[in-house]
This record gives C-alpha cells, sequence and structure tokens, in this order.
C-alpha cells in the first residue's frame, strides 16, 4: 500500500484497536484477531463520530472472499443516508462475462463504475484486496488494491450516518461470506498518495445524475467560462483537441456523450445541462440515428425529436449562447488500406435528409448551425475508412472550426 503521511497520521479508528458498537452490529458478527467473518448477510458499521471532518479523509478496508457465490453484491463501504448524500463503495459477482464482476462506487447516490477485482481474471478466494476512498476539500477519489479506479469531481455532501460494512443498498440482494481483515479510517493530517495514481496538467473527472454522465474538468479556476459539448463518437474523435485548445483560451469544456437512438430523455439531459452554469453548448444528433430512414421514422417524429433535443439545452442551461453541429458525412470504406477514401457511403443520404430537417428546426429555433457536414465532405481523403470516423487532421479541422464560433462568443459576451 503506498501512502505518504505527515505527522500524527494515527487512524481516528481502527478495527484492531476500536471496538464495534452493539448498536452498530447486524447479524452474527464474529470479530476474531482483529478480523471480523461476515455472513448470511451480516454487517457492522464504523461510528459518525470518526468521521469530524467530512471534507477531508481516507478510508480502508482490506477484505478477502472466502466464497463466490452467483449474482451476489458485498458492499464494503456505505455512508449513505435516505437522502442523496455520502458514499458507497461496493462489487458485485457473475462467473461470466468478465465485465460483469464491477468495482462500483457511488458518491451522493450517483453511480460510478470501475474496474473489478483480479482484473479480467476470477477473484481470488482468501486473499487481500483493499478498497480505499480518500476525499480531499469535498473531492472523492476511489482506489482499488492502490489503483485510482474512479475520480468523482463532485463535492461530497456530508451526513451523519455511521458507515457499514456488508449492508447492500438492496437487502434482497444477495452476498457473500466474506472476511474483514481491517478497517481504518484517516482524519485530514493523513495524504494517501498512490505510487500508480497519474497526475495530468490538467485532471478530469465524471459527475453523472439519472441517464446522464458528464466527462469534466477539475475547476480550479471557477470563473473560467464553462462549455458543454454533446454527441457520438465525432465529439469523442474532437474533443481530443478541442479540450486543451479550450484550455489555452482559459475555458473548461465538459463533455456528455449520450447517443439518441430513439426517444430523447428530456428530463436527463435537462438535469444535465443544468449542472453547470455553462457559456456555450454545443450539440448534434450524429450517425447513431442512421436508422431513421423514412420508413422507420416519418419526417414529423424526426421534427419531433429535434425540437425535443433542443428544448433540454434551452430548458437546461437558459443563459447558454446554443450551436448546433450538423451530422459528418457517411463515407465509403477504403477500397484497401494504403488508399485513401474517395466517395461518399451508401447511406449518406439519410445523413442528408436527417442535416435538412434538423437545419429546419434551428432555424425555427434560432440556434446558429455549424456545418461540419461541408467541412468533411470537402476533405473525404481524411475520412478513417470504417464509414463512420475521420482522421486526426479532420478532428483539427472540427476544432478550428467550433473555438472559432465559442471564442467568437465568448468575447463578445465581454463587451
Amino acid at each position: 500500500m503506498s501512502t505518504s503521511a505527515v505527522a500524527d497520521d494515527s487512524p481516528l479508528w481502527d478495527l484492531a484497536r476500536n471496538e464495534i458498537p452493539h448498536a452498530l452490529r447486524s447479524g452474527a458478527v464474529e470479530k476474531v484477531d482483529g478480523a471480523v467473518k461476515l455472513r448470511d448477510g451480516a454487517a457492522f458499521a464504523v461510528p459518525p463520530e470518526a468521521f469530524p471532518d467530512q471534507a477531508n479523509f481516507t478510508v480502508q478496508v482490506t477484505l478477502s472472499l472466502d466464497a463466490l457465490v452467483q449474482d451476489a453484491v458485498f458492499t464494503a463501504m456505505r455512508k449513505q443516508s435516505e437522502k442523496d448524500d455520502g458514499f458507497s463503495f461496493h462489487f458485485n459477482y457473475r462467473d461470466n462475462p468478465y465485465y460483469a464482476r464491477q468495482v462500483n462506487s457511488a458518491v451522493n447516490n450517483i453511480l460510478m463504475t470501475g474496474g473489478s477485482l483480479n482484473g479480467r481474471l476470477e477473484p481470488k478466494l482468501d486473499t487481500p484486496y483493499t478498497l480505499t476512498i480518500a476525499v480531499r476539500k469535498g473531492l472523492a477519489t476511489f482506489y482499488l488494491d492502490d489503483i485510482p479506479c474512479k475520480t468523482c469531481f463532485m463535492e461530497l455532501i456530508p451526513n451523519r450516518e455511521p458507515m457499514w460494512i456488508g449492508r447492500n443498498t438492496n437487502p434482497k440482494a444477495k452476498t457473500m461470506p466474506v472476511t474483514i481483515r481491517g478497517v481504518k479510517v484517516f482524519g485530514p493530517s493523513f495524504s494517501y498518495v498512490s505510487k500508480r495514481e497519474s497526475k495530468p496538467e490538467f485532471p478530469r473527472g465524471a459527475v453523472a445524475g439519472k441517464g446522464w454522465a458528464l466527462d469534466v474538468p477539475k475547476l480550479d479556476n471557477p470563473d473560467w467560462p464553462k462549455v458543454l459539448i454533446y454527441g457520438d463518437s465525432i465529439s469523442m474523435g474532437y474533443s481530443g483537441t478541442f479540450i486543451p485548445e479550450m484550455l489555452k483560451q482559459k475555458v473548461y469544456v465538459f463533455h456528455c456523450v449520450h447517443f439518441v437512438g430513439g426517444d430523447v430523455p428530456e428530463a436527463a439531459l435537462t438535469e444535465m445541462a443544468a449542472r453547470y452554469k455553462f457559456d456555450v453548448v454545443v450539440f448534434n444528433n450524429g450517425l447513431h440515428s442512421l436508422s431513421w430512414t423514412p420508413d422507420k421514422v416519418s419526417d414529423t417524429v424526426v421534427l419531433e425529436r429535434m425540437q425535443k433535443l433542443t428544448r433540454c439545452f434551452k430548458k437546461g442551461a437558459p443563459q447558454a449562447k446554443i450551436y448546433y453541429l450538423l451530422t459528418t458525412p457517411h463515407t465509403a470504406a477504403k477500397s484497401a488500406p494504403d488508399k485513401p477514401v474517395t466517395s461518399l457511403g451508401d447511406k449518406n443520404d439519410v445523413v442528408i435528409r436527417l442535416n435538412t430537417l434538423s437545419s429546419q428546426v434551428m432555424k425555427e429555433e434560432g440556434i446558429e448551425v455549424i456545418d461540419a457536414y461541408a467541412l468533411l465532405a470537402s476533405h473525404l481523403e481524411l475520412a478513417a475508412g470504417d464509414n463512420f470516423h475521420w482522421q486526426g487532421p479532420a478532428y483539427q479541422l472540427l476544432t478550428q472550426e467550433i473555438s472559432k464560433r465559442v471564442m467568437s462568443t465568448l468575447e463578445g459576451s465581454k463587451r
């Protein structure tokens, strides 16, 4: 375990030293030589007094699995009231597929997924695993055996609840036999540092709600302008150059990827758009809607869906300047790996139809359009050759065009 600490870094609560209050036991809790065996849903809790500063603390729970139970859940940490506050850290088990064996964390009842016990391999029995949550200035990072598995740049809402070990959110969920080998709670004087934790110049994390998720920057300068981009894999492509370009201009970029393959989840997207006070929103409904052919989705339905999508951003971010990015071309596949793309794809007529209908909605709504279609249709040689995606120089072209619009808006708002 890689840790770094200053003087007086002894735990505020330690399973090896402290007794578990009888009021904080549920089921048969057996403590022997500092370890606790939990069977048949038994649980115990660390008292709330062990968390005097809920903006700065570290918790470490070391456990081993005594048996694997199909479709079971084990909650290693749960400090959560009936409200949307606090945190939890749990994992589930299913023998197949491997990615069903997830380690999940939650902040303020918002679920984050990251990693699995023993990676793609089966979790090992009688082998210690250490789960850690480090909260610094209210922001939480979760670790699995010293590996950061999820950072959430959302302020943790404190509560006066104890932290339960072994108690699932759903009391009817199956659990598994586990031995708790150690529990330690540290205060603000303790600093947990992982040698395997990357330290990017501009760290990013995740914030999520019911039906939405945002990739967010760490807000060291809250007064900087904020831009939201929303889309599919094309937005993921240009975000790689757009985000650093905006940081040079002292602008934060937030990214929501939520594919609109059917009806629009208005409540979720409106809540997402309102999560921060965005100055600019750039959104699109891209190639994931290639199935919207006239025989399957009428013009009327397409218009209704685009109006709903537009309404989400207008209602959630009424203060923002909103741009709509036209869908990029559907391109032909490469004739050979070393040959460039030279023509449009056989589904490009769907793209043209969607862009025509979307442009109609944007005109009615008073939203400016960024013509990504025309920009890339004139550079087919930059297509990736898989019908949908593009090479780096194409995404750089999109970055330049979007950046020009964003900075024009932000500079105009200063006048």
